[in-house]
């Protein structure tokens, strides 16, 4: 081959090499290292890469590069050019480098070194790739990573993750502040110690159960926290690897104590029911109508004498009580028979007592009916009437101590010491500081006590200044040991303005109770008022989800626990809808709550939900959510499809709410505009706030068992069985309520209190049934005549009753008396043995006074026994009224 032709070859394989070198998408460059290498290249990508083209580049290729190259890596670049030819290592470096348009962007350069012959270094031979994009992602993702975080320490869940051995390897702030523990002690650290002693056998089986088929589990336990033992529910996930392997343990746990002393409180009213049906003063039995004994309380076999087994199962005229005489088991026999038949029987009659002893109680039977109508029961109750009185005195004695020895008033506060200061109120400065006001203010001691009162209030910002006037008045509800709290904008002595949070208790007081002194502290909470700013500023959504979860956790009202909760994820994730749809067996339902955007569509005005429709809800019953990034993609039914363009519902995300193993409904978001691409932390946050919308649920139904039991328990302790009015209790307390208030007010208070004329001779002559139907008959009368709201109309013992008439004077009254003798002569009820008239009358008696200190409403009751017993001294049929009250 000749010489030209080599020339040829060659210029051609250069020209090649050329072509590829070009197509690399970098910057392809060699650069020689010392004066005997003559060759240096650079690939025509420089001027796409720094806007140079490679006619215009430095031939003193290292001082040009270094031109471009951001002043804060040219350092950096150099070691690292230098230390690859000391040492013969590849160069990779990633560096910042300056466009000529001004533009910053990042590249990586990686480069080999070439020997000549004699193995001296030649050339630096590289290529430099942009990757400015690359550093934008990582960028993001650890703005990313860092947010999520924020978001993780931010929760008041306790959220824990470990290892399979129960050694923790994560806690967030919530965690530490609830168990009082620094983070750095609770790393690598057993859970062990957190564990209340005697659940620890329990919970550790129940970790240990954590598998592949049983990947989650909920505990309920007592902890050991910084406020003592607590209840907590932990929802506990296995994390797997490709094996199936147990890695990690993640924990989301939440202080249930409130929940569990509801629950208790539910426990101990039964108790309570238990223990009115053993210990009352009355003696019940539960009876099949047939009257076969199913259950005496203690009561009644401890007034025999004899135990429950004597009893129960037998026919109940053969108890001891009742073998007094035959006629007395056959007279039980009949009313027996009669509440069977329906109807309510009472009567007084003689029994046998412990030692046989006779003694006559108040006997009654009622016939206990299902939601049917069926007879189910009978329950008897008896009263020794003898030792009523005495018993009930006794027990208001023990309700008043009760009362009297509560106590709802103590309150204990801290403050933290950062600056310590006694400020006078009185000469309106500050007697003493301690140093830090150097550290925090930079003003010293002295300069703050001995400074002018307008300087003090001038160094307060002008949008705070309004704390400085009239300072005394802020203290003067302030009670013993109650801490008072303010942030506010103060000048450092620098010029710049400082955020502080004071804590001030009451320190002194004048011989009126009037404040003089006041302890405070103050902190230094500046850089915590900018890390917030900056958190609500790049953390909106995050803050109103967290409010939503302590609004739940506030309200047992579980409308407006909804109805916040739908209006804050709406506006939190900027949704068209989110709606909260209570589900019912068959699919149905109905919407709980929803919050809709000025232009969604329209409100669903469906019983079915269009996601309801699809009865395959076993997803929801494991917990897991349903996400529709775009609804034209979705394999749905055409039925379904077509509502879902009726309500122009684009996406969607559905999260199931459970209570318990109940699936109590769907929380839905929807997106109506367009489709739109759901991030992993929006279902997230829906999930989250599903579990605290679960736990509103759950507390609201404990709630609403509480008071139905607490209302039922109140109204049979205080409403006559017969008549169906107040009965002797009621009458009481409500006497000393109003007594104590007309007291305060010094207004009027009337009372009256009648009887039935000759009623013994009336049950002798047309039996105890016709009796009692009398005093029903008389009550209903009352209540027609007796409607004003504040007014009780109370059966007051046997056949005599009492009406209580606050804000009533004795004109009043005597009308009212007169009303209601009226009305009894007009119920026309037989009564020939009457020695007044031949039907039911009544005699009363009426007093009127303004409760005082001098008398008490026992004097009240006094009076107006001794007008009724003149009323009935002058004939009957009649009323008698007296303003003097005496004391007794």
């Amino acid at each position: 081959m000749s010489r030209k032709q080599a020339q040829e070859k060659l210029s051609e394989a250069e020209q090649k090499y050329r072509t590829l070198v070009e197509q690399i998408p970098g910057v392809v460059y060699i650069s020689p290292i010392n004066t005997t290498a003559k060759v240096a290249y650079i690939s025509p990508q420089l001027q796409q890469l720094l806007g140079i083209s490679p006619e215009n580049w430095n031939p003193d290729f290292l001082n040009s590069w270094l031109d471009y190259t951001h002043p804060d890596d040219r350092d950096r670049y150099c070691q690292a050019v230098n230390a690859t030819i000391a040492n013969g290592e590849p160069l990779s470096i990633e560096y910042r480098m300056i466009r000529r348009d001004g533009r910053i962007i990042w590249v990586r350069n990686q480069a080999n070194l070439v020997l000549d012959a004699d193995g001296q270094t030649q050339l630096l031979q590289g290529l430099l790739f942009d990757i400015s994009a690359r550093k934008q992602v990582e960028a993001a993702l650890q703005e990313s990573e860092a947010r999520s975080r924020a978001i993780l320490e931010d929760q008041t869940e306790l959220i824990a993750r470990g290892l399979p051995d129960g050694t923790f390897t994560f806690v967030n702030e919530a965690y530490c502040r609830f168990f009082g523990l620094e983070r750095d002690k609770i790393i690598g650290q057993h859970y062990k110690p957190v564990v209340f002693e005697e659940d620890q056998e329990r919970v550790f089986s129940l970790v240990n159960s954590i598998s592949l088929e049983n990947p989650v589990i909920t505990i309920e336990n007592r902890v050991v926290a910084c406020q003592g033992v607590r209840w907590t529910q932990w929802i506990i996930r296995g994390i797997f690897d490709d094996q199936g392997t147990i890695v990690e343990l993640q924990s989301v746990g939440r202080d249930i104590t409130d929940r569990k002393r509801v629950e208790q409180a539910l426990s101990e009213n039964e108790q309570k029911f238990r223990a009115i049906f053993n210990q009352t003063i009355q003696f019940i039995g539960l009876l099949e109508p047939n009257g076969i004994v199913l259950e005496a309380n203690q009561t009644a076999l401890d007034f025999a004498g004899i135990s429950r087994e004597e009893v129960v199962g037998k026919p109940f005229w053969e108890a001891k009580w009742w073998t007094i005489s035959s006629e007395t088991q056959e007279q039980l026999k009949t009313a027996i028979a009669s509440a069977a038949n329906g109807e309510s029987i009472r009567y007084e009659v003689d029994v046998l007592g412990r030692d046989y002893q006779i003694i006559t109680i108040d006997f009654s039977l009622r016939p206990i009916l299902d939601e049917a109508g069926r007879l189910t029961l009978l329950i008897s109750e008896g009263r020794d009437i003898s030792e009523y009185q005495a018993a009930l005195r006794e027990r208001h004695k023990a309700e008043e101590a009760l009362r009297s020895s509560q106590d709802f008033l103590q309150k204990v506060a801290n403050t933290v010491p950062h600056i310590l200061y006694l400020f006078d109120l009185l000469k309106g400065t500050s007697i003493y500081l301690n140093e830090k006001s150097v550290t925090v203010l930079g003003y010293s001691p002295e300069e703050i006590c001995q400074a002018d009162p307008q300087w003090f209030i001038n160094c307060f910002h002008p949008d705070d200044r309004h704390l400085c006037y009239d300072v005394p008045s802020r203290f003067v509800n302030l009670q013993d040991n109650e801490v008072l709290s303010t942030e506010y904008r103060f000048r450092h002595k620098n010029g710049d303005w400082r955020w502080l949070n004071t804590r001030e208790v009451v320190f002194a007081r004048d011989a009126n109770g009037s404040p003089t002194q006041i302890l405070g502290s103050v902190e230094d909470i500046n850089t915590r008022k900018q890390a917030e700013a900056i958190l609500r500023q790049q953390a909106e959504g995050e803050r109103l989800i967290t409010e939503v979860t302590q609004q739940i956790r506030q309200s047992l009202n579980l409308e407006e626990v909804l109805n916040t909760t739908v209006n804050s994820i709406r506006q939190c994730l900027g949704s068209d809808s989110v709606a909260i749809y209570q589900l019912e067996s068959d699919g149905s339902g109905n919407f709980a709550a929803e919050s809709l955007g000025d232009d969604y569509p329209q409100r669903l005005e469906l019983t079915m939900h269009p996601f309801s429709l699809n009865r395959d809800f076993s997803d929801y019953y494991q917990g897991l959510p349903k996400v529709f990034h775009d609804i034209q993609e979705s394999d749905f039914s055409a039925d379904l499809f077509k509502l879902l363009q009726l309500y122009q519902i684009k996406a969607a995300i559905i999260v199931p709410i459970l209570n318990g193993e109940h699936l109590w409904g769907l929380l839905i978001a929807h997106q109506c505009a367009a489709p739109r691409y759901w991030q992993a932390f929006e279902v997230n946050l829906l999930q989250q706030l599903a579990s605290q919308v679960a736990i509103a649920i759950h507390q609201s139904v404990l709630y609403q068992q509480v008071q139905a039991a607490n209302e039922e328990l109140h109204r049979l302790a205080t409403l006559d069985g017969l008549t169906q009015i107040a009965n002797r209790r009621r009458f009481d307390e409500y006497l000393e309520g109003e007594w104590q208030r007309l007291k305060r007010e010094q207004l009027a208070l009337s009372l009256i209190l009648f009887d039935v004329d000759f009623f013994k001779l009336y049950n002798d002559t047309y039996g105890h049934l016709a009796g009692d139907d009398c005093l029903r008959q008389l009550a209903s009368a009352l209540k027609n005549i007796v409607k004003r709201p504040a007014d009780l109309v109370a059966r007051y013992g046997g056949e005599e009753f009492a009406v209580i008439l606050p804000n009533t004077e004795i004109q009043g009254a005597i009308y009212l008396a007169e009303t209601i003798r009226q009305a009894v002569r007009d119920l026309a009820i037989p009564h020939a043995q009457s020695r007044v008239c031949d039907r039911i009358t009544v005699s009363l008696g009426v007093v009127s006074i303004v409760p005082n200190c001098e008398i008490s409403p026992p004097d009240l009751i006094n009076a107006a026994d001794k007008a009724l017993y003149v009323a009935k001294q002058q004939g009957r049929d009649q009323v008698h009224a007296v303003c003097d009250v005496t004391p007794s």
